[in-house]
């Protein structure tokens, strides 16, 4: 084993031609090293990407879903509030205190709000690896679209104010022990049964039951707060389909992209 390696060691020779062999050799070590460890870096980060990437789908679909959701509800809310509005200011609610109810019975005026599955641009920003998504158009429609939603959410608040405001007054019209027992007959139906029990169509009141008409004062507010409410849901359900533009054409822009196939 000795004389082997002492042969190996004696082949180049004893001059520069000798030293010069091992510099290379060392060096040829060294860089293939680099080479390698470069190598398993870029495999690791491609991996990681690949990951961030799929869970990135996941809440993009799960964001569709949702505004898809919320729009409709919000688009329900301003038809009924059309038809409260339209109740309320021609004096019909005086000869159709059910039909006044069963639009109050859910608030229709109540607070909607958007939750964006952020999980994924959270880890990507914390955890400063925004640099694995390497394709730049889909790193800045992320950017975008994360910017976008969260701009966006700064006038959900307005719902609450304008719920609070509404709420003093509607208790002028709205006799609240009466709404208690019609909202409280689906909760009883819910608590006595362990299915999903979906409540009733329409409000359930005796044939002589009327409401005490509003004075202008009251009856010019509360219509002033639906008219509100109206208009600001309508420009977040605005919002809510600029919201979900953004979301499909960043879905389809990764998919594209990154070869994904599936809905």
């Amino acid at each position: 084993m000795e004389t082997h390696a002492q042969e190996l060691h004696k082949t180049p020779g004893h001059g520069w031609k000798h030293y010069f062999f091992e510099f290379f050799m060392l060096f040829l070590a060294v860089s293939l090293g680099f080479f390698v460890e470069n190598l398993r870096e870029r495999y690791a980060e491609y991996e990681r990407e690949q990951q961030y990437v799929r869970t990135m789908v996941e809440d993009l679909r799960s964001d569709t879903a949702q505004l898809k959701r919320l729009m409709s509800v919000r688009k329900d809310r301003v038809l009924r509030l059309d038809t409260l509005f339209e109740l309320i200011s021609s004096d019909r609610y005086i000869k159709e205190p059910k039909t006044l109810y069963g639009l109050f019975e859910w608030p229709h005026w109540d607070i909607l709000r958007f939750f964006p599955s952020d999980r994924t641009m959270q880890q990507l920003k914390n955890a400063g690896n925004l640099r694995l998504i390497r394709n730049q158009q889909v790193s800045d429609a992320l950017i975008g679209y994360d910017v976008y939603v969260r701009n966006r959410k700064e006038y959900e608040p307005l719902q609450v104010d304008l719920a609070n405001q509404m709420n003093e007054y509607v208790e002028k019209l709205i006799d609240p022990v009466i709404l208690f027992h019609l909202t409280g007959r689906d909760i009883a139906q819910q608590l006595s049964s362990d299915t999903v029990i979906r409540g009733q169509d329409k409000i359930v009141l005796p044939d002589e039951f009327r409401v005490t008409p509003m004075d202008a004062g009251t009856k010019k507010i509360i219509l002033k707060y639906i008219g509100q409410v109206k208009i600001l849901f309508s420009e977040l359900r605005r919002d809510n389909i600029r919201e979900l533009g953004r979301a499909v054409n960043t879905l389809n822009l990764i998919k594209r992209e990154y070869h994904l196939g599936g809905d």
